[in-house]
C-alpha cells in the first residue's frame, strides 16, 4: 500500500506537485524509501521556486529595468529562498585595475562598504577569482580577517557584522567585469550547493 501512494506521490511531483503526503511510519527500508521521497519533493520544489523568482527577474531585465531596479528586484525576490542579508555589485574600471561598488544593499544596521567604495584588483583575492572564473566562499570572515589582517575590505565587512560570503565573478561576452557578493551575518552559511543558483542570478545580471 505504501509503494503505491509513493507511486501516486511521484506522478503528483512529476506534475509540479511537490506538496504531497508521503507516509515515512516505520523502521524497514519502505519506510527509508518514503523518507527519501519526501525529502526529494523538498528539494525539486525549492528549485523550481528558484527557478520561477529568477524568470521573473529575467523577464524584468528583458523588460528593460535598469540596474539598481534589477538589483533591488533581486534582493527583495530570492532572499525568501536562499540565504543573504547583503548584496554588493562592484565593476571593474580603469582597464581593468579598480573594483568599485556600484550597488549595495543590506539588512545589517550598519553599512561601511557603499557605492563608490574601491580597491586595487592587483594582488586581491579577487584577482584570483576572475583568473580562475570560479565562485568562493567564504563561511568564516573573522577567521579570514584573522589570517589577512591588511585586508581593508574584509575587516570594513566584518565591521559591519557580516561572516560568511559567496562572491561570484560577473562576466559578459566572455569578458570579466566584475563581482557580486552574496553575504550573510551568520557563519557557514553557504554550501556549495548554494553556488548554482547565485551563478544563475550572476549570469544574468
Amino acid at each position: 500500500a505504501r509503494l503505491v501512494q509513493y507511486r501516486e506521490a511521484a506522478l503528483a511531483m512529476k506534475e509540479g506537485q511537490f506538496r504531497v503526503r508521503i507516509p515515512q511510519e516505520g523502521d524497514d527500508d519502505v519506510a527509508a524509501l518514503g523518507r527519501a521521497l519526501a525529502e526529494l519533493g523538498e528539494t525539486l520544489e525549492a528549485e523550481f521556486e528558484e527557478l520561477k523568482t529568477l524568470s521573473k527577474i529575467t523577464e524584468k531585465i528583458n523588460a528593460g529595468l535598469d540596474l539598481d531596479e534589477v538589483l533591488n528586484l533581486v534582493f527583495e525576490s530570492f532572499w525568501p529562498l536562499i540565504p543573504y542579508d547583503r548584496i554588493g555589485f562592484s565593476l571593474l574600471e580603469q582597464n581593468g585595475t579598480v573594483v568599485r561598488v556600484r550597488w549595495a544593499r543590506s539588512d545589517a544596521p550598519l553599512t561601511k562598504i557603499d557605492r563608490g567604495y574601491s580597491a586595487p584588483l592587483k594582488g586581491s583575492s579577487l584577482q584570483k577569482i576572475l583568473e580562475t572564473g570560479q565562485p568562493r566562499i567564504l563561511n568564516d570572515l573573522r577567521e579570514y580577517l584573522a589570517q589577512h589582517p591588511g585586508s581593508e575590505s574584509t575587516r570594513l565587512i566584518v565591521e559591519e557584522g557580516i561572516r560568511s560570503s559567496l562572491t561570484c565573478p560577473l562576466v559578459a561576452m566572455g569578458k570579466p567585469i566584475g563581482f557580486i557578493f552574496f553575504s550573510s551575518v551568520e557563519p557557514h552559511t553557504f554550501q556549495n550547493a548554494h553556488v548554482e543558483i547565485f551563478l544563475e542570478i550572476a549570469g544574468q545580471l
